[in-house]
């Protein structure tokens, strides 16, 4: 029988903070621990991946900062993406071996989302050359509901999804999402009401489902100092809206 794989459900946490609890945790998959799932909500910023560029900030660092979001340089794959309030975050950090199939491994995240949304009766896809899960509006019009971002290092991966279930919208419309223009949704815009915390049960669900895996829950233990490797980028990582001087009274 294959291992379960352990979820966790952490409520809202930093965005540091569950960098690092991601490196901790996949220390300790490497090192032969299980395979794990942290789930939870993040305090309003946006990420830019290896491939993004400041340049898809539609608004100044100062503006963001003052509506309480920071900004960092990740190092999952992808532009930039914003991540808050009412959206449900997954990180899978699993054992992939040493030739993974990255592209099969997104393929299996945007067909565990997919089941659920289709659990709340919204019918969403996958579109060609375009990662994540998408959805039509009432007009019709497509629309991204969920993100996706990952990276792989030694075999086991960290980052993953974000699916809005009740987030501001209006966040996305200060950025360039996933670096080309489009309209976003959420469950909420759908006309779908729930919680984070059971949208995120149901992700868990259908992501051990597609894994092949039973599904199990327990606490994970915080990050410990020597658990983080000294190269890891998370040790480097600034709010860039930080370096923005305030301005006098």
């Amino acid at each position: 029988m294959s291992s379960a794989l352990l979820a966790s459900w952490l409520g809202r946490v930093g965005y540091l903070d569950g960098w690092r609890l991601q490196e901790a945790v996949a220390t300790r998959v490497r090192s032969g621990g299980g395979d794990r799932l942290l789930l939870l909500e993040h305090d309003p910023v946006y990420t830019i991946g290896r491939r993004g560029t400041l340049d898809h900030l539609l608004v100044d660092r100062a503006t963001l900062r003052s509506a309480g979001a920071s900004v960092y340089r990740v190092d999952r794959g992808g532009d930039i993406t914003y991540h808050g309030p009412g959206q449900a975050v997954g990180y899978p950090i699993v054992r992939l071996g040493e030739r993974p199939d990255l592209v099969r491994y997104v393929r299996g995240l945007e067909s565990a989302l997919i089941d659920v949304l289709a659990g709340y009766g919204v019918a969403a896809r996958a579109e060609r050359g375009r990662t994540g899960v998408w959805v039509d509006l009432p007009d019709r019009r497509p629309a991204k509901i969920a993100a996706i971002g990952v990276r792989v290092s030694r075999g086991v991966t960290t980052h993953g999804f974000a699916l809005n279930v009740s987030t501001d919208l209006d966040a996305f419309g200060r950025m360039i999402p996933c670096g080309f223009a489009h309209e976003v949704a959420s469950l909420r815009r759908l006309g779908v009401e729930t919680t984070v915390a059971a949208v995120a049960e149901r992700c868990a669900a259908a992501l051990a489902g597609r894994l092949g895996r039973p599904l199990g829950w327990d606490a994970v233990r915080p990050a410990a100092e020597d658990e983080i490797p000294a190269d890891a980028p998370v040790r480097g990582a600034q709010d860039l809206t930080a370096a923005v001087a305030a301005v006098p009274a």
